[in-house]
């Protein structure tokens, strides 16, 4: 008897620790872990040796061709989920956002649609619900979501001017749903009356420039409407989900929730575990424009410090590409600039190399952080997120030696620019796996768009109390 692939030689890490193993791989499922003389032949053998790997990354909060600003993200699903995979990223979650007076499923039926016809990795969406004029329907369709393998909801306590806002009573409703049919409520948390009140006072002072995007934005912004979400989702028995934690008060305040046994999780993202405030300095400070916005070391320390003891749970990239073109013909005035960072290629090299290589975070939360966690909290768990017989064989090889300049030309995100130009990281991914597939060798993309496969969620209480 052959199995299709085994991987030998490396250093295999999964959430509950680190072995000397090689992997068997079998119809697209990991058929064994164990000592290469006891493991099948194989069709295939990889050799391992001096690599790490890992199970295939999970990113869940993407941005795929968004609109924001009068603006349309020209990186496509195809070239979006290419750069996911050169990143060793297998699995993106992206959002549905709800057309007022049209219902969710449309939305979700027309991104599920591209991402069918592109995605070059497994996805899923969020169900962002925007309609709240009749609450009993918006009820229904999140329980039609649930059902059908949707059980995540993205809600923004700010971006009134897109449409998107949801009250404090419309967010209470979307806990109280969640919470009765299984489902997870995935917050943007930023008080949309502090925003446009302070944004209008900058403009009629004449500060229209990068820099006044953090003076509108301050942490107490992020913190007061952190604490608000905390409180509805407690008051509704709810789970709850911090998206793009950047402050240390948002921390300490998740922090505070799970320490009192509430169900609350949080992520972060490269950009505010590196980049600092001071790039809205500059002249080209509007590329740097993203919500909430970057902040001061003192922020990026305390987030790092969140990762290590577990008050924060996840790291996603927040994914979303305007091109310096469309950047900076919207710069005149910080309001107008579309937001956003190209980052799903650089997420998990820059977990590893700011993380593992230099502050001796340990591989085991590396993978938690970057894969198992997201898999456990987002109901995709134990089919992705960990190495283990069953599991789809989604696996990535790390080359902990390998250094990456991560400038523009080097990347494969549909981006003309780098947020990163001329930073180098040490480790990078040399294969991507999907499903028993190689689709990453080396330097290649040797995939097919289109071959990415939906998958169906459902959140377990079993799993995501473990996170």
């Amino acid at each position: 008897m052959k199995v299709d692939l085994i991987i030998d030689g490396g250093t295999v890490v999964t959430a509950a620790g680190v072995m000397k193993v090689a992997i068997a791989v079998e119809a697209g499922k990991i058929s064994a872990l164990g000592s290469r003389s006891v493991l099948p032949k194989a069709e295939k053998v990889i050799q391992a040796e001096g690599k790490i790997v890992i199970p295939g990354g999970i990113d869940p909060h993407v941005h795929y061709e968004l609109y924001q600003k009068g603006e349309t993200s020209p990186e496509t699903w195809d070239k979006g989920t290419i750069a996911a995979a050169m990143g060793g990223t297998t699995m993106v979650i992206d959002f549905a956002t709800q057309q007022k007076g049209k219902p969710l499923t449309e939305a979700v039926k027309q991104k599920l649609s591209r991402a069918a016809e592109l995605s070059a990795v497994d996805y899923s969406v969020h169900g962002t619900l925007t309609d709240f004029t009749d609450l009993d329907k918006m009820r229904a369709e999140m329980k039609e979501m649930i059902d059908r393998g949707i059980p995540s909801f993205k809600e923004y306590m700010c971006y009134r001017e897109e449409g998107w806002y949801a009250d404090d009573w419309a967010l209470l409703a979307v806990f109280k749903a969640a919470q009765e049919y299984g489902g997870l409520v995935k917050v943007h948390a930023e008080n949309v009356s502090l925003i446009e009140n302070w944004q209008q006072e900058c403009l009629r002072k004449g500060w229209v420039e990068a820099k006044y995007h953090g003076v509108a934005k301050p942490n107490f912004v992020e913190a007061e409407a952190i604490q608000r979400a905390l409180s509805l989702a407690e008051f509704a028995g709810s789970k709850v989900y911090i998206a793009h934690v950047s402050t240390r008060e948002g921390v300490e305040l998740v922090g505070n929730t799970r320490g009192k046994g509430l169900p609350a999780y949080a992520e972060t993202c490269p950009h505010y575990l590196t980049l600092t405030e001071d790039l809205l300095e500059a002249p080209d400070g509007f590329y740097y424009i993203c919500s909430p916005p970057l902040r001061k070391r003192e922020d990026v320390e305390e987030l790092w410090r969140g990762l290590a003891d577990g008050r924060i749970s996840v790291v996603s990239s927040d994914h979303a590409v305007f091109t310096s073109e469309q950047k900076s013909k919207h710069s005149a005035v910080f309001t107008e600039v579309p937001n956003g960072f190209p980052g799903v290629e650089i997420r998990v090299p820059i977990v590893y190399s700011e993380g593992v290589e230099k502050r001796r975070l340990s591989l085991s939360r590396f993978v938690e952080l970057v894969s198992a966690n997201a898999a456990k909290v987002y109901g995709v768990y134990p089919r992705k997120g960990v190495l283990a017989p069953g599991s789809d064989a989604d696996i990535v090889i790390i080359d902990p030696k390998k250094e990456k300049t991560l400038d523009c030309d080097s990347l494969h995100m549909g981006a003309d620019w780098s947020a990163y130009e001329g930073w180098k990281v040490t480790g990078w991914p040399t294969t991507t796996i999907l499903r028993g597939k190689i689709i990453v060798d080396g330097e290649d993309y040797v995939g097919t768009p289109g071959e990415g496969e939906f998958v169906e969620r459902k959140i377990e209480d079993a799993f995501i109390k473990t996170v």
